[in-house]
């Protein structure tokens, strides 16, 4: 009896085992049968992907700074209610330049060669899916939106003129213009045209810049860009050295010209991986240890800093409402991209280690290096918010913070930098100083010729 039902145990076993394998078969096919269709064969991101989306890591720490004003450019931020006036505006300007070139839309549709590749180039620039937008629409925002930057750059380059279709010099009427109107406008557009997620491609732009130059005396596309943004007294400075012939970069949209005329200039690079080498004192301390601080004159960038012989020389940066967006969006883009090094994002580490204080920030400004319009307390803490949750491969001033680090541990350098701040600090003191010297040196000599007299007595 035990025999048979452990037999009739086993048979029931195997059924289950049966069973089971067979509902497993099934999992296993539909499972492939659902999964087989997520599967793709290309890489979601392009590597020519170059406009992205800020990541949230990022943008949580100061939204605003990635988000349009006033004007969106490209895909990412079409559509939204705040932006309607500059649609409109838009067509505006595109009107204006087809009468201004006495051409038609279909003219210049027709100059873009190969449409269709064009329009799938330009898609490949974003690293977004944008299967909502039909291949009309995204041309038509492609040509509207660089025809309105071109024009916008040129008007900014001569404006109480217009070209004509000869190329020679006309007055217009530009008091129906919102943009040259409104003196606030400049600044927001700055601002919206320098953000990461608020570009299209450098092609797009350098196709319509051709299409509609007519041999004008306009310079080319690179100078118009540059040119509008050094209208910003904050903006001005940081590539007035560009040259286009010293860049090696193939630009891939106006944000990435405006890094490229940063970094492009500065000297070679000697990058290394952050240790503890790397990290600098605060320049209130560096300077209490004998380390001066100049401005550096006449620098090709903001990022030429330099180190030699006890001197930290600097160029001048100025920090204004711009200079955070600008900076935040740079770094977001070397973040993003694989293209481009981290050089922006060292830039903000190394600053954040010399200002860890409104002191630190006060003193550079006293030196000359620092041009801070905001107050001191902000701008002390603006490149430490700059650098927070970034990430950063090769640290581009690591042999530097090396050198001073170096220099700093040399004691001499601090005892000379205590006598100079102590007692060489005005003439009171250096007076004093000579004083005691003198006094101290004469009473040495009394105290030897008086020791000398009493072991050498004079013999009458």
């Amino acid at each position: 009896m035990e025999n048979h039902i452990e037999r009739r145990s086993d048979e029931h076993d195997s059924l289950i085992v049966v069973k089971d394998d067979n509902k497993s078969t099934e999992i296993v096919e539909a499972l492939e049968k659902s999964m087989s269709t997520m599967l793709r064969s290309d890489s979601p991101l392009s590597a020519k992907c170059c406009i992205f989306r800020v990541p949230e890591v990022l943008r949580r720490h100061k939204p605003e700074a990635y988000q349009p004003d006033v004007v969106s450019i490209g895909p990412f931020h079409r559509g939204g209610k705040q932006f309607q006036l500059m649609e409109e505006v838009k067509q505006w300007y595109l009107q204006n330049l087809l009468s201004r070139l006495n051409i038609s839309l279909k003219t210049l549709i027709q100059g873009i060669d190969n449409v269709v590749e064009f329009e799938k180039r330009a898609r490949r620039f974003y690293a977004q899916p944008l299967d909502h937008i039909s291949q009309n629409e995204f041309i038509e925002m492609m040509i509207l939106d660089a025809c309105f930057l071109i024009e916008l750059f040129r008007k900014l380059c001569f404006p109480d003129n217009k070209l004509s279709v000869t190329g020679s010099v006309q007055e217009t009427d530009t008091g129906n213009d919102p943009i040259l109107n409104m003196d606030c406008m400049l600044q927001y557009l700055c601002h919206d045209l320098l953000l990461l997620e608020n570009q299209i491609p450098w092609f797009v732009l350098e196709c319509f810049c051709n299409l509609t130059a007519h041999n004008s005396p306009y310079p080319c596309l690179t100078i118009l860009v540059l040119n509008f943004f050094s209208l910003e007294a904050s903006l001005a400075s940081n590539f007035k050295y560009y040259s286009e012939q010293n860049s090696r970069y193939k630009i891939l949209h106006i944000l990435d010209l405006i890094r490229t005329a940063i970094v492009v200039p500065t000297r070679v690079f000697w990058s290394s991986h952050i240790t503890s080498e790397s990290k600098l004192l605060p320049a209130n301390n560096l300077s209490e240890a004998g380390i001066e601080f100049r401005t550096r004159g006449a620098a090709e960038s903001i990022m030429s800093i330099d180190f030699r012989d006890g001197t930290f020389m600097i160029p001048q940066l100025a920090i204004g409402e711009l200079t955070e967006p600008l900076f935040r969006n740079l770094i977001a883009f070397e973040q993003c991209y694989h293209g481009r090094s981290h050089k922006i994002t060292s830039y903000a580490l190394l600053m954040n280690y010399l200002i860890s204080s409104s002191k630190d920030m006060d003193f550079l400004c006293n030196k000359g290096i620092m041009v801070n319009w905001l107050n001191s307390e902000d701008a002390s803490q603006f490149f430490s918010k700059l650098y927070n949750d970034t990430v950063l491969k090769h640290f581009y001033y690591g042999r530097l913070c090396a050198e001073v680090n170096r220099y700093h541990k040399i004691t001499w350098n601090k005892w000379l930098e205590k006598l100079k701040r102590d007692y060489l600090c005005n003439p009171w003191k250096i007076i004093s100083l000579v004083a005691a010297f003198i006094l101290l040196v004469l009473t040495l000599l009394q105290t030897t010729y008086t020791i000398f007299q009493y072991y050498h007595p004079r013999s009458n």
